[in-house]
């Protein structure tokens, strides 16, 4: 038992010296799968060290240095214990594809000390019959265009032909490449199939869609293709435990294009094109309207064969009788009927402050039609509009006082005109001087009569008038003193809560700012604005009555409801500084009515 024991301790102890002894490196071989290789043809290196270490200890960038395309890599390790001797090894497995016939070097690599030996690799010119549909994968490209301007941006259509005898496992298509240019892929990639010299291929299209940034003539790199495959020979064994597969490469026909400079005597922002439209759209769609009245008016710049990034902010004049609130645009482009439309759509409201009628000028955005080589103009006509007074307009509301004078001074006319009507109508009773004074005395008793029930009826008015001047003072002195009084605690409480003025309750805006209600708080606002401040005009008006701070406030909210922002998935309104401005402004005014009513009238002698 003992003796057993000791020697499973002994094997033990053996063979971690034999691991240690095949820990370090002594040998490290290079090799390729094949020799020679076609151009563009992918070919796997071999790197492999006689020991275990760790894979990021060997330095494969010098790879980038050659002339060479470097694909993936793989690593591995594998331990075999034979005899009671334990060895491990490590490889490197990297895809290689030469793009030019000749001889190539793969330089020497150094590990531990330890170097491999340089390999010389033949590549030979891929023959014409391999170089079309009779290649399991390959790749064709289609150029709309080899000679543009500047900045105006040419389509690429790339398709990856991948034939029925094999079967894709895994794979990457880059994207071509140009020189200061800017490279942008265009939808998903459409799988289909066509059928060429009678065999059915899978197809992968990619469109893409390149912008030149500097003129010149350059060299358009066509996309690569790097993957792996499994043939479909039918004499795989059904046995077999795994499916072996083999990397593959693919680069279709580059492109050698002229782009060309600007124009020297083109004019304006550089915008080139096929073609050019510019739209505008009015909500309301009329041409008159109110003052007050929001109108958005939405700009629609089209392009063709020109990045949406190339288009210009279009740009408006308006009079200084119009407030302007411009919204954020938007671009977008797709591909249509073979070529790139490219959008931006901009909006702003704009609203009228004074009546009259106005003309806006025309906007043009200039452009360079590249099929033509010629400038022009995209331009939208002037416009005429009338603004007229708002139908619901601003009124000074009448005092009950001068009401009830105006009520006795109109009995007491037709008092009076009773009064005349009664002597016009005795008068003629005088007839004959016998009955003169009898008939005088009867009428003047009549008319005495008379008069003094007018009289009484008069004073009897007059008192009721005096007696409801003095009811309705000592009710306004009274409910003068209690609003003073409740403004004087509500300042005292940090408040601005204010008496209902006609009828309006702001603790309803107070309720909407809070509840960062826009539509509402805006609404709440105007009528708030006609009790608040009564002399004003217009709602325009009003703002120039009030704080910096609350017109400030004011402003942000009527840029949030008339540019439509909310729309564009943008943070919504928040009206908590609306309401502190309110605030604000209640406390100043009622400092200012109290501190103003503990002085004595002026004396003017």
């Amino acid at each position: 038992m003992v003796n057993s024991t000791l020697f499973s301790i002994l094997v033990f102890i053996g063979l971690c010296l034999s691991f240690t002894a095949h820990a370090s490196v002594t040998r490290l071989d290079a090799s390729i799968d094949r020799n020679p290789v076609m151009e563009r043809e992918p070919f796997v290196l071999k790197i492999e060290a006689n020991g275990s270490v760790n894979t990021n200890d060997l330095d494969l960038s010098i790879l980038n240095k050659t002339t060479f395309r470097v694909g993936r890599t793989a690593t591995g390790s594998q331990t075999q214990l034979i005899n009671g001797s334990l060895s491990r090894s490590t490889t490197w497995s990297i895809q290689l594809v030469a793009d030019s016939a000749g001889k190539h070097i793969i330089p020497p690599f150094e590990l531990n000390g330890v170097k491999s030996k340089p390999i010389t690799v033949t590549v030979v010119k891929a023959s014409q019959q391999n170089t079309g549909p009779n290649e399991s994968i390959y790749i064709t490209n289609q150029l709309q265009g080899q000679k543009v301007y500047v900045q105006q941006s040419i389509k690429l259509i790339t398709k990856l032909h991948i034939s029925p005898q094999v079967e894709l496992q895994s794979g990457r298509l880059s994207e071509p490449s140009l020189e200061d240019a800017i490279i942008k892929q265009h939808g998903k990639d459409k799988d289909t199939t066509e059928i060429i010299n009678g065999i059915r291929y899978r197809v992968i299209e990619r469109v893409y869609t390149i912008t030149p940034q500097s003129s010149g003539s350059f060299t358009i790199l066509s996309p690569q293709f790097n993957g792996d495959v499994t043939s479909r020979n039918g004499r795989r064994s059904s046995f077999s435990s795994f499916i072996q597969s083999k990397p593959v490469a693919a680069q279709g026909k580059n492109f050698e294009i002229e782009v060309l400079p600007i124009p020297v005597d083109y004019q304006g922002p550089w915008l080139p094109s096929d073609l050019v439209q510019l739209n505008e759209e009015w909500q309301p769609a009329t041409d008159t309207v109110e003052v007050g009245e929001p109108i958005t008016r939405t700009y629609t710049l089209t392009a063709l064969n020109v990045s949406e990034e190339q288009l210009p902010e279009i740009k408006s004049v308006y009079p200084a009788e119009f407030s302007v609130y411009p919204d954020k645009s938007e671009t977008h482009s797709v591909v249509r009927n073979n070529a790139l439309v490219s959008q931006r759509v901009s909006s702003e409201a704009i609203v009228a402050n004074k009546p009259g009628t106005y003309t806006l000028p025309e906007i043009t955005v200039n452009w360079f039609n590249a099929k033509i080589r010629k400038a022009q103009k995209a331009t939208l006509p002037s416009r005429t509009i009338t603004v007229v007074p708002s139908s619901n307009p601003q009124g000074i509301p009448q005092s009950g006082i001068p009401a009830m004078s105006s009520q006795s001074s109109q009995v007491m006319n037709n008092d009076c005109a009773c009064a005349d009507r009664t002597e016009s109508v005795t008068k003629p009773v005088q007839s004959g001087p016998t009955g003169a004074s009898s008939s005088l005395k009867d009428v003047t008793s009549l008319t005495i009569g008379e008069t003094k029930v007018s009289s009484f009826v008069i004073w009897t008015l007059m008192a009721i008038g005096w007696l409801g001047f003095i009811t309705f003072g000592l009710l306004y002195l009274k409910n003068k003193q209690r609003g003073l009084n409740q403004a004087t605690t509500q300042q005292h409480d940090g408040g601005a809560r204010s008496l209902a003025t006609h009828g309006f309750d702001i603790n309803e805006l107070k309720r909407a700012c809070l509840s960062h209600q826009p539509n509402q708080a805006h609404a709440l606002l105007v009528e708030w604005a006609k009790t608040y401040k009564p002399n004003a005009r217009s709602f325009s008006h009003f703002q120039q009555m009030i704080s910096n701070e609350l017109k400030a406030e004011i402003t942000r909210l009527e840029q949030f409801k008339y540019s439509d922002s909310h729309s564009l998935k943008t943070p919504g309104w928040q009206g908590e500084k609306l309401w502190q401005a309110i605030e604000a402004q209640l406390k100043t005014v009622d400092l200012e009515k109290t501190e103003s009513s503990d002085l004595p009238p002026l004396n003017p002698s």
